[in-house]
């Protein structure tokens, strides 16, 4: 679900991994991407601007998810080898 939301709407997925300082960024290319899809000063350059903010910010959070799973799993199996708290 995590990686849907990464391609669609890349701030919302780094929230949802608590990654509260990578959203800064990805956000603002977020912004500038719809930024360049929306102005229609010169429609092809500002296309391929606006799809270069968004595919930047959908590889950022891309990545970012990939590691939080990562980090995830990662501290679920150094619970599972360190056995139940006592």
């Amino acid at each position: 679900m995590r990686y849907f939301t990464a391609v669609f709407v890349s701030p919302l997925a780094l929230l949802l991994c608590r990654r509260w300082f990578q959203f800064i960024p990805n956000l603002l290319l977020y912004v500038l991407a719809w930024l360049g899809l929306a102005l229609a000063i010169l429609p092809f350059v500002t296309l391929v601007v606006g799809a270069f903010f968004w595919a930047l910010g959908v590889v950022h959070a891309v990545l970012v998810v990939s590691a939080y799973n990562k980090d995830r799993r990662h501290r679920e199996l150094l619970a599972a080898v360190r056995g139940p708290k006592r």
